[in-house]
């Protein structure tokens, strides 16, 4: 969908290499925009443009010198999901109030902001608490569109990557207490749909717009979505009420190439993500997101990543003896003859099974 009807500007993408930087400086481009973005490491960037102008900076160090160049709008998109928990909204914080500074010494007027859905509370995860901060400090000197979203639906998106792996790697769907807090996922297509279009809004001061699909629905829910759009056989089995340690020490067996990440995002599960102010629909009256299915569709299409399953004797091994998964009450008698059933190895959880009765 071409929604952007104005003239050609220059775009500065502030993480342009990210999951949705790459992808909206694709679509900039094909747009006719001249991009330039702002990346860690040149190496990791794919994308070929005479219009893309790439940059190597890092905000926590030194901002790039872009020369003299006057830019009509910016795109914040960084995200140090990576950094160290302890000090995960410190660097954020710094991160932003950097950007900002040296946005107005630029003479910028104009930021647009991918933030997350949430509530405003002082108890939020350091995730969501970070992401509202950062809004809040490019506002300070600019006019700061900031969207909220829950998760986007795309492949190679963190958020579908560890559905599908999940789905596709345990024999049974996990019935889990946090997974039954609400998000309301938006289409990867539908999110660049909204970036594009707020090139067109003149606004003032810090503006927030919170962004969904078409349904909110507990993770948990999500899953059984998946599942069923993929025709996999996967019985729930509901797992005893566990905190989010516990919770992310599974993330390491089950999706470790993720666990680093996904760790912060869990902490955001006692929180929902959903639309509560609903002035998407006025200010973009032509933007229709994708009913859920559709976009979940759309996701499985573009991901390129193969998830084996996991239920084989090794795994369950390793799951079996962790002290930290076993001393929470993790494997309950249903659990453990699930796993007998799937996995046939009725020796094995027997053994287990005795062991853990004495």
């Amino acid at each position: 969908m071409d929604l952007f009807k104005g003239s050609k500007m220059n775009v500065l993408i502030i993480g342009a290499n990210g999951f949705v930087g790459s992808h909206l400086t694709e679509k900039l481009l094909d747009l006719g925009h001249h991009v330039w973005g702002v990346v860690r490491d040149k190496k990791n960037s794919k994308i070929n443009h005479p219009h893309f102008h790439l940059v190597e900076g890092d905000l926590l160090k030194e901002m790039p010198n872009l020369g003299e160049t006057a830019f009509d709008v910016a795109y914040y998109l960084a995200h140090g999901m990576k950094a160290e928990s302890a000090l995960f909204e410190y660097y954020e914080v710094k991160a932003a109030t950097a950007f900002a500074g040296w946005w107005r010494k630029l003479s910028g007027q104009k930021v647009i902001y991918l933030g997350g859905l949430g509530p405003s509370e002082d108890d939020l995860s350091p995730h969501l608490r970070s992401r509202q901060m950062t809004g809040k400090i490019l506002a300070l000197g600019s006019s700061c569109l900031e969207f909220r979203a829950s998760i986007i639906l795309g492949g190679d998106s963190l958020s579908y990557e560890m559905i599908r792996a999940i789905s596709e790697r345990l024999p049974f769907r996990p019935e889990l207490k946090l997974l039954k807090t609400r998000c309301q996922p938006l289409a990867l297509t539908d999110l660049l749909d909204y970036l594009i279009a707020a090139l067109d809004l003149n606004m003032k001061g810090h503006q927030v717009i919170e962004i969904g699909g078409t349904e909110a629905l507990p993770y948990g829910e999500l899953l059984d979505r998946y599942i069923e759009l993929e025709k996999l056989k996967r019985k729930i089995i509901k797992l005893p009420d566990i905190d989010s340690v516990v919770f992310t020490k599974l993330l390491d067996y089950v999706v470790p190439e993720y666990s680093a990440v996904g760790k912060k995002l869990v902490e955001s599960l006692a929180h929902e993500t959903v639309v509560v102010e609903a002035s998407a629909k006025e200010i973009f009256p032509h933007i229709h997101p994708k009913t859920l299915e559709e976009a979940l569709q759309e996701a499985r299409s573009q991901s390129v990543h193969d998830y084996q399953p996991l239920w084989d004797r090794d795994f369950l091994k390793k799951l079996l003896s962790d002290k930290i998964l076993t001393q929470a009450g993790l494997f309950s008698p249903e659990v453990l003859q699930h796993f007998e059933k799937v996995l046939k190895f009725k020796e094995l959880v027997s053994s287990i099974t005795t062991r853990k009765e004495k």
